[in-house]
């Protein structure tokens, strides 16, 4: 009865007539099983579509990993195709560009961490201090809103202000004040800067969800203690609160850093021009012009297999480092 928990041995055992022997007790087993799946069968059927979900759009689609190792015909198919092996992952990991993507890919993600990640946790902390119910509602509305706004929506803001060719606003007004136009969005660095910017400002609101709900969690007996030994609010901040969150923070580090490889296509693609390609350039447009703009689809399939392959990599990675500084880590 080894790996079940005493309730269910227990529970088996009381079915079990003196004598029966265990593959009795494991059919007893198996129908006590169904009985509980029966009882709970409303909330089963409650998962099905999820269950759907992943199966048909999550791993049903994984047979087309094949094309990674064919040179893929759309009119043969992937049954008919030429096998080539690794053939194309040899033509890729020989190209420049793709090593170009995968820098940039990199660099505008760690740039984007290094300035989200503990600005969110700032945040967090700060909405966690105010004590006016309806200001701090306010306050979290406004800064959730920017994430539910389009990235198509985003990025014409951002050429409408900030271009210098078409006489963005902020020019006009550094202009209108004695300054220069600044070429935000065509310069190499200026775009960069922008493109951090512009995740920061969409997203850092909608990342302290996880902190705040961590944060509701601490017990506020703690505060009142630290409070009553003279503790000043940045103490008890320091060594109450961060203490305390300090898993929910290394389980979000960790599953960020697993996506350090993979940035979606909407951003870079609108963001970015031929002015700045060599920094705009990340894996996800790189795939794009490969699969959809030159129908290349064995290259697109084997550039996203070897992404995956090194997000979980990364994953791993992070996950044993959490371990070795006395975290549970996530896997």
């Amino acid at each position: 009865m080894a790996g079940k928990s005493s309730g269910e041995a227990a529970d088996i055992y009381r079915h079990t007539p003196a004598g029966k022997g265990d593959g009795e007790a494991s059919g007893v087993y198996r129908r006590t099983l169904a009985g509980r799946v029966w009882r709970y069968k409303w909330l089963y059927l409650m998962l099905t579509p999820v269950m759907a979900y992943f199966i048909i759009f999550k791993y049903a689609p994984m047979y087309g990993i094949v094309m990674a190792f064919q040179k893929y015909n759309p009119f043969k198919g992937i049954f008919d195709s030429q096998w080539v092996g690794l053939d194309v992952f040899k033509k890729v990991l020989s190209n420049h560009n793709f090593w170009v993507s995968v820098k940039n890919t990199i660099v505008l993600n760690l740039l984007v961490l290094i300035v989200n990640f503990p600005l969110t946790i700032i945040i967090s902390l700060m909405l966690n201090e105010i004590r006016h119910i309806r200001f701090k509602k306010f306050t979290q509305s406004v800064l959730y809103l920017p994430h539910f706004i389009s990235w198509v929506v985003v990025a014409g803001i951002a050429r409408a202000t900030l271009f210098t060719t078409n006489g963005g606003t902020v020019n006009m007004l550094l202009e209108s004040f004695g300054g220069t136009a600044k070429p935000f969005l065509s310069d190499t660095v200026w775009w960069t800067v922008m493109y951090v910017f512009m995740n920061t400002w969409k997203e850092v609101g909608w990342g302290t969800i996880i902190y705040l709900a961590a944060l509701t969690g601490i017990d506020e007996s703690l505060y009142e203690a630290a409070y009553l030994d003279g503790a000043t609010r940045m103490q008890r901040i320091v060594y109450i609160t961060l203490p305390l969150i300090k898993s929910t923070v290394v389980t979000m580090l960790i599953l960020q850093v697993s996506r350090v490889m993979s940035i979606g296509l909407d951003a870079p693609l609108l963001l970015g021009n031929d002015s700045v390609i060599n920094v705009s350039e990340v894996i996800a447009t790189y795939v794009y012009r490969l699969g959809i703009v030159r129908n290349d689809y064995s290259q697109a399939t084997a550039i996203g297999l070897f992404q995956s392959v090194v997000n979980i990599l990364i994953l791993v990675l992070a996950d044993r480092f959490a371990k070795l500084i006395g975290e549970d880590g996530i896997i």
